[in-house]
């Protein structure tokens, strides 16, 4: 493989648009960078962008060339520098190289996956507190309170708490969490289930 083959395989477009400033939605378009236009019309793929307005088009390389009007080489040292990829330019990179590389990127986004899931898990345990608490709050004092209105009242801090922590925890903090996020996930299907 050659330096610029190893650049592509590591380093996807829509990664790379981002981390240089390109705002990608949800389904990995975007406004395009390289003409004036208000809507997106630049769909990154894995491996390649193509811009439906202008026709723009390339792979990794080619976007960073665009990006800051660099040769081909320069791209690729840039990238090589920006991902931390540890690829050494001048010389081709052994397969033990590739695989370091491939092995780290994979955890990144095994992270980043977990991550998300379990900021949806706190969050969606959250927002099942606060719908207890209000849906099921006793009209009249009189009323038997409903068990999940007492459940929520005593679990709804707790659920407010995990939510802080997690968004302001760094990455090490985060997995420290993931014991209890799999409990609050499991005990958050069970409540929904009752």
């Amino acid at each position: 493989m050659t330096i610029f083959e190893d650049v592509k395989e590591l380093v996807d477009v829509p990664t790379a648009a981002r981390h240089y400033g390109v705002e990608v939605n949800r389904s990995n378009m975007a406004i395009c960078p390289f003409h004036n236009e208000h809507t997106p019309s630049m769909k990154l793929y894995k491996k390649n962008y193509h811009c439906f307005g202008c026709q723009a088009h390339g792979d990794v390389i080619r976007l960073v060339q665009e990006l800051f009007g660099l040769m081909p080489i320069e791209a690729v040292k840039q990238i090589n520098s920006d991902f931390s990829l540890g690829l050494d330019v001048d010389k081709p990179p052994d397969r033990a190289d590739i695989d370091r590389i491939t092995r780290q990127r994979q955890e990144r986004e095994a992270y980043t996956i977990w991550e998300n899931h379990s900021f949806k898990v706190l969050n969606d345990y959250l927002w099942l507190m606060r719908d207890f608490a209000e849906r099921y709050a006793p009209q009249s004092m009189d009323d038997t309170p409903d068990e999940r209105f007492v459940y929520s009242q005593h679990h709804l801090g707790y659920a407010e708490y995990l939510a802080d922590e997690f968004l302001l925890a760094d990455k090490e903090e985060k997995l420290s969490m993931k014991k209890e996020i799999e409990h609050i996930e499991r005990e958050t299907e069970r409540l929904k289930r009752s």
